[in-house]
């Protein structure tokens, strides 16, 4: 019996394996039944096969990383990625640099009046500007097309034409003066350590050192570059802008500012033999018409100084 058993064991593996053909009949249910087991087992195998060739975790891993990146392509691959946005921001900021700082600089044109004489002017606006001895007035060449920007050192006097879409802008020292279309005189010379203006009709702002004020006509504006105070007060405006006809009014100036004037107007050059004679105040009107030699005979008979000449200089003694 228990050979008959294994023999049919055997047939049956042997044609799960494909080694006999043979047609199984007649079967008794209990035989069918069996045979569908070891089919069932026989089809595990493949399963069994497949887990046996599965390798370890870290095994596998281990292969599966050399089927990667290496990591060390990806830190060169970062490092000249960093190296590349580096460069990128690096040019940028050079050609943004480059651009910015050889942007063509602007071309100015200018207008003098030379020691001992006035100027006078119109731009292409239709301002006129008179320009007082020893001064200088720049302005760029798209002047009128942007903006209406000019740069004063020394003495003028503007009558601005009104545009209210471009106000009038007069850099004098370091103050600025903004304006639709108005009169007003400004003084600002270089050996001067202040700025004047004065405003003769319309209306203007005047800036410097962070604060603006407003000005109205027959108001007088004083900035003073060491205390950074802006004075205002009223005057005659008459008195300052008289230089264009000539004449020069001063009231209690100092002989130092009247000596400015006067090299100014005469080309010529002053000395002071001791400190305290600069202070001398002067009141009065100097006619420009006339000669050095009488105006300086005017102030002697008031400030109680001598001028000797002294080959290209004037020196001014005290009299004591």
């Amino acid at each position: 019996m228990k050979e008959n058993i294994q023999n049919k064991w055997e047939e049956w593996a042997s044609n799960l394996h494909g080694e006999s053909d043979a047609a199984d009949t007649n079967l008794s249910s209990d035989e069918a039944s069996d045979k569908k087991a070891v089919e069932s087992i026989f089809d595990l195998r493949g399963n069994v096969s497949k887990a046996r060739r599965l390798k370890a975790e870290d095994k596998a891993w281990a292969e599966l990383k050399k089927q990667l990146v290496p990591q060390r392509f990806w830190q060169e691959f970062l490092k000249y990625a960093a190296i590349v946005v580096v460069s990128l921001l690096v040019g940028g900021s050079a050609f943004w640099t480059y651009t910015k700082f050889n942007e063509p600089a602007p071309v100015f044109a200018s207008i003098t009046a030379p020691n001992g004489q006035i100027s006078n002017v119109t731009l292409f606006d239709g301002t006129n500007i008179w320009l007082n001895a020893g001064s200088t007035l720049k302005y760029t060449q798209n002047f009128n097309t942007a903006t209406r920007e000019v740069f004063l050192e020394g003495e003028a006097y503007f009558d601005v034409t009104k545009n209210k879409e471009r106000p009038f802008v007069v850099n004098a020292g370091k103050s600025q003066i903004k304006v639709l279309g108005t009169g007003f005189n400004v003084k600002a010379y270089q050996n001067e350590p202040k700025v004047e203006t004065v405003l003769v009709e319309g209306k203007i702002e005047f800036s410097a050192g962070g604060k603006s004020i407003l000005v109205d006509p027959g108001e007088h504006i004083l900035y003073t570059e060491n205390s950074n105070r802006i004075v205002k007060k009223e005057v005659n405006t008459a008195d300052y802008t008289a230089w264009k006809g000539g004449k020069i009014y001063f009231n209690n100036e100092s002989l130092l500012e009247l000596t400015l004037q006067l090299e100014r107007w005469y080309e010529v050059k002053f000395q002071f033999t001791e400190e305290h004679i600069k202070k001398y105040r002067f009141t009065g009107v100097i006619n420009t018409d006339k000669t050095l030699d009488y105006t300086l005979k005017i102030i002697e008979a008031i400030n109680k100084v001598d001028f000797e000449f002294d080959n290209e200089k004037i020196k001014i003694v005290d009299k004591k």
